[in-house]
């Protein structure tokens, strides 16, 4: 009897632990933190940096943030990267994604100005984290665009192809050992957000326009540089490609219907990006449908701009990686054609977007699907050619209350199970990933109000401590062991359910 009981313990062990996904993540996987400069580094005005369009942004419009937070000192790590350094070492950790902010190397943003402390703060940072066997995972771009810049049109004037490469071109020659780069993150954010809608920085209002002609610049200046990178910087032989954003449109129904208009959302968030880099050219989809508005909307040539051949050319195949961020899942609903008198985006894509009310939601509201990330890569396989995927950004808020962030555990260990489903079952090439974020941070327009952290950080304190929290040690275990850390409460508890499951059965036998 005691041996067939222990037995049955061992048994259900290993059911719970197939339940959280017991694989093991390849040899060689990555696993590593995100920041941003603007985000953590404060300093706003210090050994010279310019200022950039955030910076304007908060010190004019400071309601536009909640609590009016600003991120003049913010994290503090221009100061403290080296207490962050130690941190990630701490954790396991293979990489360090963090971004250069343009305007702290060029503080008007044109290449004839190189800020020297500003460029030694970035070249410590690299020294300090190949130090410690740490791999820099460098962003040029992280929506804090010079505010010079943006006074001659910003991310809709053709000039910024020149200027960001000259830009870039800076950091790749005094970056020495850096061997994975991104020209931009969440390019659909920049475009959108910052010109679009204007809800982020610089706050245009260009529905339809503006945000359209923000990735025809954007594209067209990645390919420039990784061009120059391959070209001019051969003996280098790093990495070089861009970061998307992709939340995952799930029909609302098995319509017809809801199931294009899932596949057009993805297109529009997805591949309006993604396709002239990894296919050439924008995807039909948006093409045919820009058009078509534009021109029931009086307008001679599509709202959309137009690639030449040439641009095509230039432009396809600027990829050695797909860097991809993720965060959530939405329902897709397919609507109405609406009338002609009011040109946008969101006509143009003519999706609904909702959410099942019975899925958890994170305490911002953002649904936690698990699911949603298998789907969207194995999508992006499909889409794209199966190109090797580096996830960049993964995770979700807390609530600021407590050090003891279950949500945060619960969560990776939900999406990181996909991940591993994904790249299994799916064959799907994932190499890396990477937790937003290593330390809470002013996260936008939510300010500090928002907590994405695996540290803590006392803003009102001057010394901006940081305090881990129990994802910390969650996170450093999976890295360390590259399996899915299952607790031991949760092993007793399955164990001994088992076992009184048992006893009862045998009471009738």
């Amino acid at each position: 009897m005691t041996r067939f009981l222990l037995c049955c313990c061992f048994i259900a062990l290993a059911s719970f632990a197939q339940a959280e996904n017991n694989k093991t993540f390849p040899d060689g996987f990555m696993f590593g933190v995100a920041t941003a400069a603007y985000q953590v580094e404060g300093a706003w005005n210090e050994d010279g940096k310019g200022e950039n369009i955030w910076d304007r942004m908060v010190h004019t419009d400071p309601s536009s943030i909640t609590n009016n937070d600003t991120a003049d000192v913010a994290c503090d790590s221009y100061h403290k990267y080296k207490e962050d350094v130690e941190l990630i070492a701490g954790l396991n950790l293979t990489h360090y994604r963090f971004s250069v902010s343009w305007s702290r190397v060029l503080p008007t943003g044109f290449a004839n100005e190189i800020n020297a402390k500003g460029l030694l703060y970035y070249q410590n940072l690299v020294k300090e984290l190949k130090a410690r066997n740490i791999e820099p995972v460098v962003t040029l771009y992280h929506w804090d665009l010079p505010q010079p810049l943006q006074e001659i049109g910003g991310w809709t004037n053709p000039n910024m192809v020149t200027y960001f490469k000259e830009y870039a071109r800076v950091m790749i020659e005094n970056l020495v050992g850096v061997q994975y780069w991104a020209t931009f993150n969440e390019p659909k954010q920049v475009c959108r957000a910052g010109y679009g809608v204007g809800s982020l920085a610089p706050r245009i209002s260009s529905n339809g326009i503006a945000d359209y002609i923000c990735p025809y610049i954007i594209v067209k200046s990645h390919a420039e540089v990784y061009h120059m990178y391959k070209n001019d910087f051969p003996d280098l032989k790093g990495k070089m490609s861009i970061v998307f954003d992709g939340q995952w449109a799930e029909p609302a129904s098995n319509s017809t219907a809801d199931t294009e208009a899932a596949e057009r959302k993805m297109h529009f968030e997805f591949g309006l990006y993604a396709n002239p880099i990894f296919l050439g050219d924008w995807p039909q989809v948006v093409k045919d449908r820009v058009s078509f508005r534009s021109e029931k909307e009086n307008f001679t040539r599509s709202r959309l701009p137009e690639f030449t051949e040439d641009e095509i050319s230039t432009i396809n195949g600027t990829f050695d990686y797909l860097g991809f961020n993720h965060y959530y899942t939405r329902l897709a609903s397919d609507v109405e054609e609406e009338d002609f008198d009011d040109i946008g985006y969101d006509r143009d894509v003519r999706v609904l977007s909702t959410e099942d009310p019975s899925w958890e939601k994170s305490p911002n509201g953002n649904p936690i699907v698990p699911w949603g990330i298998r789907k969207t890569l194995k999508w992006i396989k499909d889409t794209y050619g199966n190109p090797e995927i580096f996830i960049t950004e993964n995770g979700v808020i807390d609530d600021g209350s407590t050090l003891e962030d279950d949500i945060r555990i619960d969560f990776y260990k939900g999406y990181l199970s996909s991940v591993l489903d994904a790249i299994y079952e799916d064959e799907v090439k994932v190499t890396g990933f990477t937790a937003w974020s290593l330390m809470d941070n002013f996260e936008w327009t939510g300010g500090y109000g928002y907590h994405f952290g695996l540290y803590q950080v006392n803003f009102t304190d001057p010394e901006r401590p940081r305090t881990p929290k129990k994802s910390a040690d969650f996170y450093g275990t999976l890295a360390r062991t590259l399996k899915i850390p299952t607790s031991w409460a949760n092993k007793i508890s399955a164990c001994w359910i088992y076992l009184l499951g048992t006893l009862v059965v045998f009471q009738f036998l």
